[in-house]
């Protein structure tokens, strides 16, 4: 495939499949690189992004095409990250390719970003069949297996950790100190040789088809996973997200899956879990948008090996409201998080001993008509090199 032949180049990338509604989205080599760091990367990113909407040329009305993509990309769970395992990223990371290709519903499109400066419509034809050129003489090298060398994770130690790191967190919900708060684990394996990614995402796409599958390469790290939690959809002046926590296996038929999500309806725990997502995310809301509407009783989103209770969540949008500044207001929400989120932050980083780097991070993209679309980056995990590090929490 394609993707095998870039994971063996060094040029940038971005994938984006939600195999449920038919969107595919493949982003290929840098055209430019938009990034910012430290506390206010957003506003940083947004006053780079700004600029360029004035000299921004397109011909996707002719073809009829709406929320097309632009910037592809993401931005980092907490800002300051200098962790190595995550230089390759910035804390506010996206980049316009110079080819994106562009599947919705079934058709297929080709699009090039370039500069131009009095060119005729033949030079402009011209440059464009080049890049395509250049896309179809790639050629899938071949490429191993992954096969796993070690695993690190599950030892008596890392278990010993983990409880009292459980017990700690318990601890500060009975003093008062935070109402909830979401911690996670890294654990890492080892490969004696590694192939491209095409296959992991092909069986992710097929196992969670209403799953966001996404990876995105820069420099030598490649982070991927798939992920059912929309952050935020954004398109004709209207918002939608997702509350999704509390969680539940399936079960080995149907009876006991039917038995497992009436549990979950009825857990106390559960429930307040996902009503303090609902609530952050309308009271968010309300801070740049009106007519927040959702329903009060969760519904149960199935997936493959889990199932979640889920509230959808749409709004319709103040004029005058940045998509970055939305953003910041949105993210990181208590399902990835805590509440409240500052104190639940802070105890994040005091007690967790890796770095979340993207995971549970922003990933998707944008244009420049205030339309995107945005997963919260979970069920995923970083290779750089041999090395995966895969990363999972829990509330």
């Amino acid at each position: 495939t394609l993707i095998d032949c870039l994971s063996n180049s060094d040029k940038i990338y971005f994938y984006w499949n939600k195999p449920s509604e038919q969107t595919t989205i493949l982003g290929i080599d840098a055209f430019e690189i938009i990034t910012g760091n430290g506390t206010e990367r957003t506003l940083l990113t947004e006053n780079l992004v700004h600029p360029l909407k004035e000299s921004f040329i397109n011909n996707w009305s002719d073809f009829n095409l709406k929320n097309v993509p632009l910037f592809l990309g993401g931005m980092k769970f907490a800002p300051n990250d200098e962790s190595q395992l995550w230089a390759d990223y910035d804390d506010s990371d996206w980049f316009i390719p110079k080819v994106l290709l562009f599947k919705q519903n079934d058709n297929f499109y080709f699009i090039s970003n370039f500069y131009y400066s009095n060119e005729n419509l033949e030079a402009i034809k011209h440059r464009i069949i080049l890049s395509y050129e250049a896309i179809c003489a790639m050629k899938t090298s071949n490429t191993n297996s992954f096969v796993p060398d070690s695993f690190n994770y599950g030892s008596d130690e890392e278990l010993e950790q983990w409880t009292a790191k459980v017990n700690n967190a318990l601890e500060n919900i009975t003093k008062g100190c935070i109402q909830k708060i979401v911690l996670s684990r890294r654990v890492h394996v080892k490969f004696s040789s590694v192939s491209s990614i095409s296959k992991w995402l092909e069986i992710l796409s097929g196992k969670f088809p209403k799953c966001y599958i996404f990876a995105y390469r820069k420099n030598e790290s490649l982070f991927f996973g798939a992920t059912p939690e929309k952050l935020a959809k954004i398109s004709n002046g209207i918002i939608e997200a997702d509350a999704l926590a509390g969680s539940t296996p399936r079960g080995i038929d149907e009876d006991e899956d039917l038995l497992l999500e009436a549990e979950l309806l009825k857990s106390a725990k559960n429930r307040a879990e996902q009503k303090a997502v609902v609530d952050f995310i309308a009271k968010s809301f309300s801070e740049f948008a009106e007519n927040v509407e959702f329903d009060k009783t969760p519904k149960i989103r199935k997936l493959k090996n889990i199932q979640h209770l889920w509230t959808p969540i749409t709004a319709k949008l103040k004029e005058k409201n940045s998509l970055f500044s939305i953003l910041k207001i949105i993210h990181p929400t208590p399902a990835i998080c805590g509440v409240p989120w500052t104190e639940a932050l802070s105890s994040i980083k005091t007690m967790e001993d890796h770095s979340r780097g993207l995971f549970s991070g922003i990933i998707g993209w944008f244009n420049f008509e205030n339309e995107g679309e945005f997963g919260v980056a979970i069920r995923s995990a970083i290779i750089k090199g041999k090395d995966l590090y895969a990363f999972a929490g829990c509330g």
